[in-house]
């Protein structure tokens, strides 16, 4: 760890997937006055908040880790979110990252005079940085569509945002608004379950099915002994993706 004879205040707001790794890097330097502010109860930002069926990462889970902390768990290419929102907890307890947390407080506002961060807390406590990280991400704001009578619908009505768990779905009528990869995802999930389904989209989009097969038992013990052989499939996906968007590349000389 590298010595820092004068220790900076450093204030990140989020505790999500970069805040979790902003602390960890900076520990890591040597500094040690580290402050994490996180408005919710728990850790985990976009799979802290986001609970609804079907939900899973559209990157492959070797590839949504940490490159020095691999996972040689994962129960698919394409991990569910449950699996994602416990590594990030598994990796904050394992690298001391939980003391820095300040759960339950939301900054509302920062100022930055004299040469440092003035910070307001919707609580209507306070705070200075010298440094100040927002880790705060973009999806954790729901956006409501502006609906003539959606306030009056007599029937349950939330966002996949904010899924209500204490909704019953199995047998009812459902209807979802969006084409977007949620929904696209609760679609896939609730399909089956339900006695009618309907989407409804202002554009069409092009889906096509995804292949996503599960780790077997031996893989993952094979991962868990040998992490090369984690490092050898993150670079093919790697190699995969470069490949994808190279296709999708229009008149690459312009």
């Amino acid at each position: 760890m590298a010595s820092v004879s004068q220790q900076p205040r450093i204030v990140v707001i989020g505790a999500g997937m970069a805040g979790i790794l902003t602390v960890i890097k900076c520990m890591e330097a040597g500094y040690t006055d580290v402050v994490v502010y996180e408005k919710a109860a728990r850790l985990g930002g976009t799979w802290r908040e986001n609970t609804y069926p079907g939900i899973a990462c559209d990157v492959p889970a070797h590839l949504y880790t940490y490159s020095f902390e691999p996972n040689p768990s994962w129960s698919h290419v394409f991990a569910p979110g449950d699996e994602i929102q416990a590594y990030f907890e598994g990796v904050a307890e394992k690298y001391g990252v939980m003391p820095h947390i300040r759960f339950d407080t939301e900054i509302v506002s920062s100022e930055f005079r004299d040469g440092r961060w003035a910070l307001q807390m919707k609580d209507g406590g306070s705070d200075v940085a010298d440094v100040l990280i927002a880790a705060t991400g973009v999806l954790h704001h729901p956006n409501y569509p502006a609906i003539a009578g959606l306030d009056d619908f007599g029937g349950a009505c939330f966002h996949t945002a904010r899924w209500d768990h204490g909704v019953p779905l199995d047998g009812r009528r459902v209807g979802v608004i969006g084409t977007g990869s949620t929904a696209i995802q609760v679609t896939s999930a609730l399909v089956e379950r339900v006695a009618k389904y309907a989407l409804f989209q202002r554009t069409a989009q092009w889906i096509m099915p995804i292949e996503n097969p599960a780790y077997s038992a031996e893989e993952r013990a094979a991962f868990a002994r040998d992490p090369a052989l984690i490092d050898k499939l993150r670079a093919e996906f790697n190699h995969q993706m470069i490949d994808n968007i190279a296709v999708a590349v229009v008149n690459a000389d312009s």
